[in-house]
């Protein structure tokens, strides 16, 4: 987003400059004042107030009426979105390349234990996600890591040629050209930056359409996976809908204009399709927090006790603690998958406060991948 929208120091006091008015104002339509031109450098919201303004012109009547009477309260929401996002963004980022080299760097024994520990306690929440990796794994991972750096390293090249424009002063006025053009020429602008860094575009088309190949088949894995998951909640939308829209449309008429009566019963049928699925995911997550205790539980023991026994400690006393010739590994895993379980159900399913905010990003994609896979089936 910096990229799109970069970031402006205060403006100065116009007294002490002598640089140009750009040729752009805020329209009245989102300010309730007259046009005012701005000198210097452009505000965030200017240009997002000019972008709404450009697409209020360009779409279709009713849309253009919707962006005029929404543009006051869009503007600082679209700006707050992207502050959050520039602030939250970059964190995220940081976080994820010190997870990934802190996991690369541990010793195999010790990454299957971890991966383990963390299904024990939090794979019910993220059965959809975990199914997804593997249904990865079993149609070519090799193929989709190449594709996925691929796709890194050009949009690496065109973050590196955005930083590079945005530092430009080609007027020699002491201010980035970037901050006072018009947005329309930047967003023209910064196409263009991104499209020179590309060198390879064929190998880029390549390699999306590689990774969107590679989704279609997962997602084909995925439905065959929740195929009862999602019938049972097909099958009791089906049955209830005819009495949720039988008792509330009488209802929720007089509440709604002429005009979208028609729509009601669409409505309805949607929301409570919607209500199903809500609970038939939610079962789903009991019945994978089991698995999923379980499995980990066990791969979390015999990881720790390969990598115990890789450095000679082969027993406790007259226990054993290699697991082909005891039963170590699944007396401390069933016990952990069990005590896992419990912590999953009494958590609700779900991460506890601040981890929530850490895992955010993964629960968009595990509730994109559960939307994908109930919407393709039905």
């Amino acid at each position: 987003m910096d990229y799109l929208f970069p970031k402006s120091p205060p403006a100065e006091d116009p007294k002490k400059t002598d640089e140009p008015v750009p040729d752009e104002v805020v329209p009245d339509d989102f300010g309730g004042a007259a046009p005012v031109a701005k000198r210097g450098e452009l505000s965030q919201e200017d240009r997002i107030a000019a972008l709404i303004k450009e697409a209020q012109n360009r779409a279709p009547p009713q849309i253009a009426e919707f962006l005029k009477q929404a543009g006051p309260i869009l503007v600082p929401v679209v700006n707050m979105a992207i502050v959050v996002i520039n602030v939250v963004g970059p964190l995220y980022i940081k976080a994820g390349v010190a997870i990934y080299t802190f996991l690369t760097w541990l010793p195999w024994d010790l990454l299957q234990a971890t991966i383990g520990f963390g299904l024990c306690f939090f794979g019910g929440g993220y059965c959809a996600s975990i199914a997804a990796c593997e249904a990865f794994a079993m149609t070519g991972w090799p193929v989709t890591k190449r594709h996925l750096i691929e796709v890194y390293e050009s949009a690496s090249a065109i973050i590196d040629a955005q930083k590079a424009d945005d530092q430009k002063d080609e007027d020699g006025d002491g201010v980035a050209d970037v901050k006072q053009i018009p947005t329309s020429e930047l967003v023209d602008r910064k196409i263009r930056v991104a499209a020179q860094a590309v060198k390879e575009p064929q190998k880029l088309a390549a390699a999306l359409g590689g990774l969107y190949t590679g989704w279609l088949a997962v997602q084909g894995v995925l439905r065959i996976k929740f195929a009862k998951t999602i019938n049972l909640a097909i099958s009791c939308a089906q049955f209830f809908e005819y009495y949720v829209t039988k008792f509330s449309l009488p209802i929720l008429t007089p509440f709604v204009p002429p005009e979208f009566v028609h729509w009601l019963p669409t409505a309805l049928s949607t929301f409570t399709r919607g209500i199903f699925v809500y609970f038939a995911w939610k079962l789903q997550e009991i019945i994978s927090a089991a698995q999923s205790g379980l499995r980990g539980g066990l791969m979390c023991s015999r990881g720790l006790l390969n990598f115990l026994n890789k450095r000679g400690v082969k027993s406790i006393g007259p226990f054993s603690l290699e697991h082909e010739s005891s039963y170590v590994d699944e007396v401390f895993g069933f016990m952990l998958g069990a005590f896992g379980f419990y912590v999953q159900w009494k958590l609700g399913f779900g991460m506890p406060f601040p981890l929530n905010l850490a895992m955010l990003p993964l629960d968009v994609i595990e509730w994109y991948i559960r939307y994908s896979v109930s919407t393709g089936s039905a």
